[in-house]
């Protein structure tokens, strides 16, 4: 069962990471996907692919490295380090899906499709990937 869900954890961030690659490579892309456009002052789009792309393909990567070489080797150590990346990427997007529910509940014209629809992509990537880290803590392991 642990084995399973790292394997959906991997593949949750290895999702992350080609967002993140799209987005450093295409910033109109990450800039129609988020909903949000470059501003008049220009260079807008190095903050898309800083952050739509940077941020998220680094994070994910080096999560998704952790991961790989806990399961390629089962040293202990690389397990807690694994598990430790897999937390902090699971709480982000869970702090993501909170921020959007929100809004839905708060912000007046933010209950649409998308949101919706996005809370949920949000709420599963900190699911999966969070996953394993929750196993383990209910087995009462590090």
């Amino acid at each position: 069962m642990l084995f399973a869900a790292w394997v959906l954890s991997a593949l949750a961030m290895g999702f992350g990471a080609l967002l993140g690659a799209r987005g450093l490579m295409d910033p109109r892309w990450a800039a129609k996907l988020v909903r949000l456009r470059e501003d008049e002052q220009g260079g807008g789009f190095a903050e898309f692919r800083a952050t739509y792309g940077g941020v998220f393909l680094g994070l994910h990567i080096a999560a998704l490295y952790l991961v790989v070489s806990y399961l390629r080797t089962g040293a202990p150590l690389a397990g807690v380090a694994a598990s430790g990346a897999a937390f902090v990427l699971a709480i982000g997007w869970a702090g993501a899906a909170f921020g959007r529910v929100f809004a839905i509940l708060r912000d007046p014209g933010c209950n649409t499709p998308f949101n919706r629809l996005s809370a949920g992509v949000e709420t599963a990537m900190a699911v999966l990937i969070g996953l394993p880290w929750a196993l383990w803590l209910l087995a009462g392991e590090p």
